[in-house]
């Protein structure tokens, strides 16, 4: 099937959007052509529920299949072979799934015929056509039907009046399309946890900006180039992002000379909480994003959740927070940014990391230690000595 030339796309969540449908639909649409445009040849259209991806002939199958599997809103797409629907027609297309298969010897034990109808108007239902297809395989190849969990499902997808035959349903992301849901403003540190959070906030149809906090001098620059990495790898492919590069380390000079050291890391949290709301309003975003976990370390303890979450005006919106580490650890690794996030490198946060950092702090304890900061000042200035970069996600 490798050299197939069309792709049916189907998506879940946007079928049940009644009078909005639209709209996600031409999202979707928009984003895909974008993924795809550098590939060149190809020809997106809708077709009942679904898109319909033709190739042009020097278009890579693997390229754009791994593409697609990275962009919100697909829930599923099968490279196809298409032909007319006729079941005459189909049994020729047929002829050239079986033949290969027939002279490698990689037959399968079992299959099944599966078949999709969009189109009721044809003069077969989709079991007849199950029935009759699958009689011409078996007669042709002698391979037993298995109707429960085949080796081999052959998928018929009726479709106006094409028939398109897969072998494969690949899974894409699933979700809502980027750009659908309003903008927030993500909080990437470097680390496993907050890459997996932006992309589950995206897959949920958010556009972002970016913003990273650095300690450079006093670190390496090795966190800001991991998060280059990290947000190319989460932005899905044909997306473009606005990544903020804030120098944290004179705050937290100021902070660790004039403050509690146990409340130390509280108080970087809440420093960033609200330069990452002046950045925010600055790009019109709507809510705050983190990758806290509650109770995974001393900072995201309920108490000093709410802690932190007393400084802000947007919503704080934490997508791992009931998840166990392990749980965030393979959707990292599913993400494809575990291996990058490993990587060792000097985090912001741990910069002068007290021995007994506190874990059950109250605002008014915070907003007394906060009294010897300027902190309008603090903000202007983090905001001011900004950098920003444009990420691009990556093609591959």
């Amino acid at each position: 099937m490798l050299d197939a030339r069309h792709l049916l796309i189907n998506y879940d969540e946007i079928a049940l959007k009644g009078g909005n449908r639209r709209y996600f639909e031409n999202r979707l649409q928009k984003n895909i052509r974008s993924a795809l445009k550098d590939l060149g040849g190809s020809h997106l259209k809708p077709r009942f529920g679904r898109f319909l991806l033709r190739l042009g002939s020097e278009t890579s199958l693997e390229r754009v299949c791994s593409r697609l599997e990275r962009i919100p809103g697909i829930a599923l797409f099968s490279p196809c072979l298409s032909t007319s629907a006729d079941l005459d027609s189909v049994k020729i297309a047929m002829d050239t799934v079986l033949e290969p298969l027939l002279e490698s010897g990689e037959e399968p034990d079992h299959f099944a015929v599966v078949s999709r109808r969009a189109n009721k108007e044809l003069p077969f239902t989709s079991t007849e056509a199950n029935e009759i297809i699958g009689k011409y395989v078996q007669e042709k190849t002698g391979w037993k039907v298995r109707l429960k969990k085949p080796q081999l499902p052959l998928y018929l997808f009726f479709v106006n009046n094409d028939c398109f035959l897969a072998l494969d349903r690949a899974r894409g992301l699933g979700g809502l399309p980027t750009g659908t849901t309003g903008k927030v403003a993500c909080l990437l540190s470097g680390g496993i946890d907050s890459p997996v959070s932006t992309a589950r906030i995206m897959k949920r149809g958010a556009d972002a900006v970016f913003i990273h906090f650095h300690s450079h001098p006093h670190t390496t620059l090795a966190s800001q180039e991991k998060v280059r990495d990290l947000a190319g790898q989460v932005v899905p492919p044909g997306h473009r992002v606005r990544l903020y590069m804030v120098p944290f380390a004179p705050t937290q000079n100021r902070i660790i000379t004039e403050c509690p050291a146990r409340l130390r890391v509280i108080l970087y949290r809440r420093y960033m909480v609200r330069a990452a709301e002046a950045i925010a309003h600055k790009e019109g975003a709507r809510a705050l994003v983190t990758g806290d976990s509650l109770g995974q370390v001393a900072s995201q303890t309920l108490e000093n959740l709410h802690t932190i979450n007393a400084v802000a005006t947007l919503p704080i919106l934490r997508p791992l927070v009931g998840m166990h580490k392990a749980e965030i650890i393979r959707d990292a690794q599913q993400l494809g940014s575990f291996e990058t996030s490993i990587e060792p490198h000097d985090d912001c946060c741990s910069y002068l990391m007290p021995p007994k950092p506190a874990t059950r702090s109250t605002p008014e304890q915070l907003e007394a230690a906060e009294k010897n900061l300027d902190t309008e000042s603090e903000i202007r200035e983090l905001v001011e000595n900004s950098t920003v970069e444009v990420v691009e996600g990556y093609l591959g």
